[in-house]
């Protein structure tokens, strides 16, 4: 039975490209990027290479970027670490209500030490009015925090907006762009986020790295002390292999943007189209058109998402439903509840994310699918 994998918002397969350019580093070009010798050289400016390659996708300078573990560290750096440089103690934070935990968890974790911590709303397809920013920045502001764009229901933030209304009251801008790098255009010149959060995982690159882009000038305390990698900003030796693939994967994204975005929205938007005609009871989450290219969210009345993905699965697809990072919890989602879902129906959410893994005919396979499983598990089901 062939997969159809439509989770490319949690992660993508590393394109053989991609795999080409890393392997060398796992073997005959190994080494450590401190070493005085000339394969330490080497290492530097494969590091150097791929730092570039990684700066020209937003696009920012080289030296802006920060390798670290994962896009989750990032975050964590650019909150925690302005937070904590130049050993201050308070000061004000800005986030919408929507955001990935891996913002809100350092926030609250920063509320206890005695920042302040205000949350902005979102309208009913999640997005957040640039006016809502101008108003919350206060004279202690330190940072404004809005994700480009939601895994969950696939509403792409307006950016350049958002950032300009922050740079203009006086703050600085942060957003985390894993799931539209390589998607869409980041704004560009003065109006590109301050600190920007990147992961090449979710643009066909390997798992296990990420990057965050610090403006020249901004001071962030490290989350890692015990070496002078990173400009001194993350300690540990770098992970040489990973950052050729992120640079490699870079490259790539940058070239093929277009292209993909239009394949992924061509394939979502036909999966749309099946899926309202032939089945009663959807309800489709995020803004219609304002939308990370090739994500689909919905909820379906009368069922329980984890019943329909296990259904899928059995049938060979791969689907879906909330952040990768919190579905294991099982716990009402925040992003709906701030969109004003019901909370019944929001137990019925699933997204469906396509991408360079899928073909044209997947939607039409998919679709087949859907509606026999949803009326099965509606007569299973005690959800009204």
């Amino acid at each position: 039975m062939d997969t159809i994998y439509l989770d490319h918002a949690s992660t993508t397969a590393v394109l053989p490209e991609v795999l080409e350019a890393m392997r060398p580093y796992d073997s005959d070009h190994f080494g450590h990027a401190s070493a005085l010798h000339s394969r330490g050289a080497r290492v530097r400016q494969a590091l150097q290479e791929a730092r570039s390659a990684v700066a020209a996708l937003l696009p920012a300078e080289p030296d802006e970027m920060v390798f670290t573990g994962s896009a989750t560290e990032a975050n964590n750096l650019a909150i925690k670490g302005l937070a904590w440089s130049a050993g201050q103690r308070h000061g004000h934070f800005i986030a919408a209500a929507t955001e990935h935990i891996s913002i809100l968890h350092p926030l609250r974790t920063l509320q206890k030490q005695g920042f302040a911590v205000s949350f902005l709303p979102v309208d009913r397809h999640g997005l957040v009015d640039p006016d809502e920013v101008r108003r919350a920045v206060r004279a202690d502001t330190l940072l404004v925090s809005i994700a480009s764009a939601s895994a969950e229901i696939g509403t792409a933030q307006p950016l350049t907006d958002l950032c300009r209304a922050a740079h203009r009251a006086g703050a600085l801008f942060h957003t985390d762009a894993t799931l539209t790098a390589g998607a869409l255009p980041l704004p560009g010149g003065d109006d590109l986020p301050d600190l920007v959060t990147l992961t090449p995982h979710l643009f066909y690159g390997p798992q296990g790295i990420g990057a965050l882009r610090v403006r020249r000038g901004i001071r962030l305390a490290p989350l890692i002390e015990g070496g002078v990698q990173e400009d001194g900003r993350r300690a540990g030796t770098e992970a040489l292999a990973a950052a050729v693939g992120f640079g490699a994967a870079a490259r790539l994204a940058a070239a093929e943007m277009a292209g993909r975005a239009r394949r992924a929205a061509a394939r979502a938007g036909a999966l749309r189209l099946l899926v309202t005609k032939t089945i009663d009871g959807v309800v489709l989450t995020g803004h219609p058109t304002q939308r990370v290219p090739g994500l689909l969210s919905l909820c379906l009345r009368g069922i329980e998402a984890e019943s329909l993905l296990t259904a899928l699965d059995a049938e060979g697809v791969e689907a879906a439903s909330g952040s990768a990072c919190t579905t294991a919890v099982r716990k009402p989602s925040h992003v709906l509840a701030a969109i004003g879902v019901d909370p019944v129906l929001a137990r019925g959410a699933v997204t469906f994310a396509f991408g360079e893994a899928n073909a044209d005919g997947d939607a039409a396979a998919v679709a087949r699918l859907l509606p026999p499983l949803v009326e099965r598990l509606r007569r299973l089901s005690p959800l009204d």
